[in-house]
């Protein structure tokens, strides 16, 4: 029986984690490799929401509206994924007259999804003080992955890799401050509905809405006081 990307997941992920090559070259090549990509990138996107759930939480998100933001959330992280992975492929096209196939968009999809694994364990930016620190490391750490599987999917040098991968990125910026502003509004509007509030996310307005609970939790206390008194 053929060994598939999908049952070799985690040695996988591990692989990527550690900057192995190995595990970029198996991921084109095994069977269900770009499904593989796809999941991880979206466990990733699952994995960063639960991070940033707090937001949910201080905008008082329903146990059922909470869980369907999550997903949400997840599946925008998976789109704006396939976004970076065309963008990159552009950009490959662009600076090195790579052919445009459809194998090469395969093999940047694979490695890009599997680059997100460091992403994984996004869920610890919820850490207190901690959180803005892992969620670089984490970011670097992909980047990494990215420039290593990236490497060995369209067999570039180095600076050839890193290059690809920074024109890939600006592009992907650009295109979303242009031409990609409906599918944002649309995502944002995604995100209110499926929390059935307005979020606020601003971390300010957040900060200003705790210490209003806060404030009234204490007065409540106060006045039950006094009027045990």
């Amino acid at each position: 029986m053929t060994e598939t990307a999908l049952d070799k997941f985690w040695e996988l992920v591990w692989g990527a984690i550690a900057l192995d090559t190995s595990a970029f070259e198996q991921i084109q090549f095994l069977p269900f490799g770009t499904i593989t990509a796809l999941l991880i990138a979206l466990i990733a996107g699952f994995s960063q929401a639960i991070g940033q759930g707090i937001v949910l939480f201080i905008n008082r998100v329903k146990p059922i509206r909470f869980i369907l933001s999550l997903i949400i959330a997840a599946l925008l992280f998976a789109f704006s994924y396939i976004f970076w992975v065309l963008s990159t492929w552009v950009a490959s096209i662009i600076l090195f007259a790579i052919y445009p196939s459809l194998t090469a968009f395969t093999a940047i999809a694979s490695v890009l999804g599997l680059a997100y694994a460091p992403q994984i364990l996004s869920f610890f930016v919820a850490l207190p003080y901690l959180g803005v620190p892992i969620s670089v490391i984490l970011s670097l750490w992909s980047f990494l992955a990215f420039l290593t599987g990236l490497k060995v999917a369209l067999g570039l040098g180095t600076w050839q890799t890193f290059w690809c991968s920074v024109l890939g990125w600006a592009v992907f910026q650009i295109s979303q401050r242009t031409i990609g502003r409906p599918l944002i509004a649309l995502g944002h509007w995604l995100e209110t509905t499926a929390a059935g509030v307005n979020l606020v996310t601003n971390l300010q307005a957040l900060e200003e809405i705790v210490q209003t609970g806060l404030q009234r939790r204490i007065a409540t206390r106060v006045r039950d006081r006094g009027g045990r008194r």
